[in-house]
């Protein structure tokens, strides 16, 4: 039984939580108002935020689980000579006789929680006839956002990898001869191993840090009137954010940058975000029944059939959002593949974070046109590179390269009520969802298969000629590439037209 050795006693400066406590947290925050006339008023405000759910993913392992790792088979630790320059953790402080190298999850001692700066100014102005305005810029600054790179990765390179096993137990290859990816017999050699930061440990040992930043700057028009009959709220947004791609979403731990090597040459749109969008909702009491401009002498009957009716109304309207393309390659992402474009070193190939073995295309010509009904322009990709810039070629594509197609809705209701006797109310209602029957063809970054709609480009494989090349087995392009061929919800406006009646009576 090996030895615990508890925080404190590491000689490290941190206590029984592992990582160091946040002490400077401070968050001040203020605001001004002023009234300007009877009609106008002007506001402003800045704060300093620290988002603690960023970090949620963090701190729970670590309070339940003091060791976070799993075992996979990258090499043979008893038959290895291979120099370690960073000791294999332990399990449970037993030390047993593994068959495999442990992949970890490191945290930093020094990892801190992000900072959110906000800052806002508005200008109201009351117009009369119970109407209103209002302008509006709010803006969000955020540094140290938290993101996942890969400590046992290389620079992708022009030297070959992948060659034919030697003991395919051991997962060492003989160095003598090109394997064949599609068998599964390809792995690297010892010398190639020992290319890597830590040999001995796993493919993918992942720490995590505060490399990522933010800006957002959003500038906001309301109109807005209560009352008489006719309520409504009209705003329309226009929203510039860029990032460098970690974090997005408010995820626990962030995501992994597309080059670990250069996490802010992805800082661009995120791809989420719609430049433009116009939302426009509110209740409007047609003038006719009694009470109302016309109709007033109605009989009981009349008034019952055509008075007192209301109507309800929301739209939206915005542009699209932005899609990265990229090509899915068939024979890279797999424990015992270790070829690819880049030659990177290591089996843990996660070129665009959450994609797996997906490479961003070349762009070789102007990919914003229709070409019959694929709205972006297939002929303007290349199979990625195969060399050493993979990541950083100046023709390979940048995030958020496309913008999907924009979209627009809109829902209608009418409702009654009808009143029998002192105690007893019928409420009627008929809504009418996507009552135009628009085809919403903008899929949510986040709406699964979302982006084998739009974003992949096709299908590649690579194999090894030689000890140091590499070349494309098929390149097999997607047929569905930029095609809107699917609808969704968005804003609360439903794909189809649907039609819902409802009846209610209160006593």
């Amino acid at each position: 039984t090996a030895p615990v050795v508890t925080g404190s006693q590491s000689g490290l400066g941190i206590g029984r939580g592992l990582v160091r406590t946040d002490k400077n947290n401070l968050a001040p925050r203020i605001g001004a108002a002023m009234r300007i006339g009877d009609k106008s008023v002007l506001r402003g405000g800045y704060g300093l935020y620290y988002p603690t759910a960023a970090a949620q993913g963090i701190r729970d392992p670590l309070a339940t689980n003091a060791f976070n790792q799993a075992l996979t088979k990258a090499s043979d630790p008893t038959t290895s000579t291979f120099i370690q320059p960073w000791p294999t953790p332990l399990t449970g402080g037993v030390t047993s006789a593994l068959t495999g190298a442990p992949s970890v999850n490191a945290v930093p001692v020094g990892l801190h929680q992000p900072l959110v700066q906000q800052y806002n100014g508005t200008f109201e102005r009351e117009l009369g006839l119970k109407t209103s305005v209002r302008l509006s810029y709010i803006g969000i600054t955020s540094s140290g956002l938290i993101g996942g790179t890969d400590l046992n990765e290389l620079r992708p390179s022009d030297v070959g990898w992948g060659l034919t096993l030697a003991d395919p137990n051991t997962g060492i290859g003989d160095g003598m001869t090109p394997c064949d990816p599609d068998s599964g017999n390809c792995g690297p050699t010892q010398a190639e191993l020992n290319r890597t930061p830590y040999p001995l440990q796993g493919d993918f040992l992942v720490s995590y840090g505060n490399f990522g930043h933010s800006q957002s700057n959003a500038f906001q028009t309301q109109v807005e009137r209560r009352g008489g009959g006719f309520t409504f709220n009209a705003s329309y947004t226009y929203l510039d954010q860029k990032s460098t791609g970690v974090d997005q979403g408010n995820s626990s731990l962030g995501g992994v940058p597309y080059n670990i090597f250069s996490p802010d040459s992805d800082y661009g749109e995120d791809s989420w975000v719609s430049k433009h969008r116009f939302v426009l909702y509110g209740l409007y009491d047609l003038p006719v029944g009694r009470g109302r401009k016309f109709g007033t002498s109605f009989s009981h009957w009349t008034d019952a059939a055509i008075g007192g009716w209301q109507t309800s109304f929301q739209m939206f309207a915005k542009s699209g959002t932005g899609f990265t393309p990229f090509w899915v390659c068939d024979n890279c992402f797999n424990s015992v593949r270790f070829v690819g474009p880049g030659n990177i070193a290591t089996s843990s190939i996660d070129a665009v974070g959450d994609f797996g073995g997906a490479y961003r295309p070349v762009v070789t010509g102007d990919p914003n046109h229709h070409v019959a009904d694929q709205l972006f322009d297939p002929n303007a990709f290349g199979p990625p590179p195969l060399g050493a810039d993979v990541f950083d070629n100046p023709t390979v594509a940048k995030r958020n390269l496309l913008r999907g197609p924009g979209g627009w809705g809109v829902n209608l209701g009418v409702h009654k009520n009808f009143k029998i006797g002192e105690r007893v109310v019928t409420s009627f209602g008929a809504d009418f969802d996507n009552v135009f029957n628009h085809p919403i063809r903008m899929p949510d970054a986040d709406f699964g298969g979302s982006f084998d709609l739009f974003a992949n480009v096709g299908n590649i494989a690579v194999i090894p000629t030689s000890p140091t090349t590499l070349s494309y087995e098929y390149v097999a392009p997607n047929s569905d590439f930029g095609k809107a061929n699917r609808t969704f919800s968005q804003e609360g406006i439903d794909s189809r037209r649907t039609v819902r009646l409802r009846l209610r009576i209160t006593f």
